[in-house]
């Protein structure tokens, strides 16, 4: 592998790893194990209404400006006149938050063992790369179901099958079937979400994933309707590890959203002479997400023989927001948590 001066891998190498990294993403077989696990991030994502505002500050590299719109204001009054237009003024909510997660995945590389195949080496290192963004993925993932859960509100509606106890509402496993989607309509009306949408563990997915083959048949063809009238995304993989895959979320289109940060620019590596040298990366998995990477190398013995370690970082700085003026009314919380199971008894 060619090297400058400073030990450091030149511009040339990166293009070159970047194309080994297309080449393994773009195969169908390859691409499989990269493919990260983090359905929850990508549904909160694509729902998302929050608008993101740049602050040129480089003092704030933590802090974002989120532009949430506010219509509260907005009320019913006796008619007066025609002429009476005087009302209260929309707005645009501007509110700055801190970004307080930072997460990491490093690998290192050593050369000697690649003596001579500089395509090895980089084929390697681009399995390094995938890797690590697919492992910062899932995190993001993770830290966003956490925060979630930590969002929930009080359910408005105490109609059957569900019993709402605190924070939760536990609905018994025989109702968890496609005509539990009438019950969570009921659900969204009365707590006033008039776009709603499910984040679920393993409650729903098998009936979902049964119903694509049941509505080939005449008679069962209202299973995969009535599941499809709210939208709803499945992470068993996440929901699983973090609150229980008994658990589904219920939450309004304008309430969450996952805003990410990065330092380092996406154009040009920036070899700061401290035998470092930083750069940016896109996601392979979740669209606009951006990670920060730095590269050094540095000296070793292995064996009584000296080698040269090619150390990876790659940096996610990210977090999870709660819009605060999601709804007007008061029984709008902008997450709502359900638990498959029976009650805990008073």
């Amino acid at each position: 592998m060619a090297e400058p001066a400073d030990g450091t891998i030149i511009c040339a190498d990166l293009t070159s790893i970047q194309i080994f990294a297309d080449d393994i993403w773009n195969d169908n077989a390859s691409q499989k194990q990269y493919i990260a696990r983090a359905e929850a991030a990508k549904a909160i994502m694509s729902e998302q209404t929050v608008t993101l505002e740049q602050l040129k500050d480089h003092d704030k590299d933590n802090v974002v400006k989120l532009q949430w719109v506010d219509m509260c204001a907005n009320t019913v009054e006796d008619y007066v006149a025609e002429c009476d237009f005087d009302g209260a003024l929309g707005k645009i909510t501007c509110k700055e938050y801190e970004i307080l997660e930072a997460k990491q995945s490093k690998y290192s590389i050593t050369e000697e063992k690649f003596r001579g195949s500089t395509a090895d080496i980089q084929m390697l290192i681009a399995k390094g790369w995938l890797t690590a963004l697919k492992k910062l993925d899932e995190e993001i993932a993770k830290a966003a179901i956490a925060k979630v859960d930590s969002f929930v509100g009080v359910n408005a509606y105490t109609g059957a099958p569900g019993q709402v106890v605190g924070l939760d509402t536990f609905i018994p496993p025989a109702h968890w079937g496609p005509e539990i989607m009438a019950y969570f309509a009921e659900v969204a009306i009365m707590n006033s979400s008039d776009d709603t949408y499910i984040l679920d563990g393993n409650n729903l997915f098998r009936q979902t994933w049964l119903a694509q083959f049941k509505a080939l048949n005449q008679n069962e063809k209202d299973g995969k309707a009535m599941l499809e009238t709210i939208r709803t995304y499945h992470d068993l993989f996440n929901m699983s590890a973090v609150v229980g895959s008994d658990k589904l979320f219920m939450i309004d289109k304008n309430a969450v959203a996952i805003i990410t940060n990065n330092r380092y620019s996406t154009e040009r590596s920036i070899q700061n002479g401290a035998n470092r040298t930083r750069f940016s990366v896109p996601s392979r998995n979740l669209a606009g997400v951006i990670y920060d990477v730095v590269y050094t190398t540095k000296c070793i013995i292995t064996d009584g023989e000296e080698d040269i370690q090619h150390n990876w970082k790659f940096i996610a700085r990210f977090d999870t927001f709660l819009n605060p003026t999601s709804s007007c009314d008061p029984n709008n919380t902008g997450v709502l948590s359900f638990t498959c199971g029976s009650a805990p008894a008073p």
